[in-house]
């Protein structure tokens, strides 16, 4: 069976994002490009929002051209040959700018894909979709990464209630701690 796990940056006082859908206070570091890489190692599948995959499209797939050993290079040619599962009621057809994409009707339909084999499921946003999933149970890690920046508002990262229980915590060199909860 497969972990559906959760890995997001927020504000010290939880927010995922600004008022305008913007995280220009997130703290990357090489310790965000090491766990980035962990991610890489043990998922083989991304989970995605209608919304934040539209926008990705918008830079992703052109960053995967570029050759070098950059970490966002590297990242974008992961992200590009790994699969895609998009959860949207509206999407009916995938870019193929950016294959190995499949559209998932609600979040009921990654059930069935947990029972495969594989490595784990990755959940990189947004907002609304990782919310009906916590709603709905199906998250079984939550990896915080929870930057010493705070915002006057923004939309809260998780607006449901999840009982969690603490499994590991870790401090960057930037002063940001990322916190790994699983299901409670």
């Amino acid at each position: 069976m497969r972990n559906l796990v959760l890995y997001m940056q927020q504000t010290l006082n939880g927010f995922g994002t600004d008022p305008g859908d913007q995280m220009e206070w997130i703290k990357i570091s090489e310790e965000t490009w090491e766990f980035t890489y962990w991610i890489h190692q043990t998922c083989d599948a991304v989970v995605l929002g209608r919304k934040v995959y539209e926008d990705f499209l918008t830079f992703w797939p052109d960053a995967a051209k570029d050759e070098s050993d950059s970490d966002l290079a590297r990242h974008a040619r992961w992200f590009k040959d790994v699969k895609k599962y998009v959860v949207s009621s509206t999407l009916t057809e995938t870019d193929p700018a950016w294959p190995n994409t499949e559209i998932l009707g609600d979040v009921e339909a990654i059930k069935p894909i947990k029972e495969q084999d594989g490595k784990n499921l990755v959940i990189f946003g947004g907002i609304d979709v990782l919310n009906s999933f916590a709603k709905a149970g199906l998250i079984d890690d939550y990896y915080l990464h929870v930057n010493p920046s705070a915002i006057p508002e923004g939309r809260l990262l998780i607006d449901t209630k999840v009982d969690l229980e603490l499994a590991d915590v870790k401090t960057h060199k930037t002063g940001t701690v990322v916190v790994h909860y699983t299901r409670g």
